[in-house]
Order: structure tokens, then sequence, then C-alpha cells
């Protein structure tokens, strides 16, 4: 079975932006059985969904006025992806940028309004 995290086109991460993660945490672990292991960020705490053995999501800190599953595809190439997508007549929502220990990332709104993540992710530590 492929790693979706080094998967150019899989679906690899879920976000849940709602603005209340404990109500999330609590609802979701409750209803599927996850549990969640927070991990320090620069300048926030980021609560990550494990599923098993498996991490899977998270439930980011930040406020968010409609609240929304957003989901990551793996990329081989954040920047050029990006391109290509507004060149196919996306808009970018959120513009590259790097997350240190993780990756490259950016946020795309698809010409029929759909919303995805691209990542690229860090390659692991020797």
């Amino acid at each position: 079975m492929s790693n979706p995290m080094q998967t150019h086109g899989a679906f690899s991460w879920m976000e849940l932006h709602s603005g209340d993660g404990g109500k999330a945490k609590t609802f979701y672990s409750s209803l599927l059985d996850w549990g969640t292991e927070d991990m320090e960020m620069p300048g926030m705490t980021y609560s990550v969904i494990v599923n098993g053995e498996d991490k899977i999501g998270g439930f980011p800190p930040e406020a968010s006025d409609t609240p929304r599953w957003l989901p990551y595809v793996t990329v081989d190439d954040v920047d050029a992806r990006v391109e290509k997508a507004r060149s196919l007549g996306a808009t970018i929502a959120m513009e590259p940028f790097s997350v240190p220990s993780v990756g490259r990332m950016a946020t795309i709104v698809d010409p029929v309004g759909g919303v995805i993540a691209l990542i690229t992710y860090e390659a692991p530590a020797a």
C-alpha cells in the first residue's frame, strides 16, 4: 500500500476549521473513537487527529467564520501546481508557504468553488 504523504495526487490530511477545536475533539472522539495529540508549533498548539496509530488530520486553533473540513492533497511541487491551478482558472486563497518540519503548502479554490490545500511534505529526518 502506498503512503499518501508521498504519493502525488493522493488525499493525505484533513483539517476541521471551526473555531471550537475542543467541542470538535469531544464530538469526533466520541463518534469515531479518534484520539488527539497536541503538537507545539510556532505561536500555537495544533491538535493532531489520531486514528489507531495513524495521524490523519487536525483541529487548528484558528477561528473560522464558516466551519468546514479542508482536505490536503499531496503534490510533487506546490509552487508549480499553484501556478498550474491559476492558469486553469483557480483562485489562490493562500499563496504557498512553508511550515518547518511539515512541508510547503497552499490553498486553492477551483473554478467550481471547491477548496483544497496542496502540500509537499518535508522529507522525514534520517
